[in-house]
This record gives structure tokens, sequence and C-alpha cells, in this order.
């Protein structure tokens, strides 16, 4: 057995010298520099995904959007139909058989 973990085992020797004691300065940073470069390349994998999501979602709400303006439009031309005087007059005197009174049937009351 080595002197390196006769230590170990002794518990006389903290974990992170031990790195130090089987590794060199460089290959510690190297691996360092390794981990970072594929930590960075996941999380760029992981950012572009989440933004093509968030770009499809944002085409599905300006195409909600287009067709909701469509249709308030619609509504607004179908109020304005339903709400023109003559339309309101036609039903007046149809189904609720009312007319326009004449002169001598007006009384103005005055306080």
């Amino acid at each position: 057995m080595n002197a390196a973990a006769r230590l170990v085992h002794q518990h006389a020797l903290p974990r992170h010298l031990l790195l130090t004691h089987l590794l060199s300065r460089r290959q510690v940073t190297a691996l360092t520099l390794i981990l970072t470069v594929l930590l960075s390349a996941l999380s760029i994998v992981y950012v572009t995904h989440a933004t093509r999501l968030m770009y499809a979602n944002y085409q599905r709400n300006l195409v909600e959007q287009s067709r909701l303006h469509v249709e308030h439009s619609q509504l607004l031309l179908e109020q304005s139909t339903w709400t023109t005087q003559a339309r309101i007059q036609q039903i007046a005197t149809s189904k609720l058989q009312m007319v326009t009174p004449n002169h001598d049937s007006i009384v103005v009351v005055r306080e």
C-alpha cells in the first residue's frame, strides 16, 4: 500500500489534499476547465431549447390575438347592425305594435 492510501485510511490526510497529491496542479486545472466547458455547453443547449419553446408559444399567441381581433371586429359590426335606428323602429312597429304619436297626442309636462 502506498503512503497516500495509508494516510487516507488513517484519516490523517483530508480529502482535498488527497486530490492535490494524486493529481498535479495542471491536471486539476484541466479537469476544472473541461467540467466548465461541459456545463457551459449543456447550459447553451437548455437555453436554446427554452427559447424555441417560448418563441413557439409567442407565435401561437400572435395567431390567437389575430383571431380574437377579427372576431371582435365582426361582433362590433353585428352590434352596430342590431342597434340601428331603422331596425329598432321596424321591430317596435311589427312585434310590439307601437306607433309614432301624432302632434295632438303629445303632452309636454313642465315643472
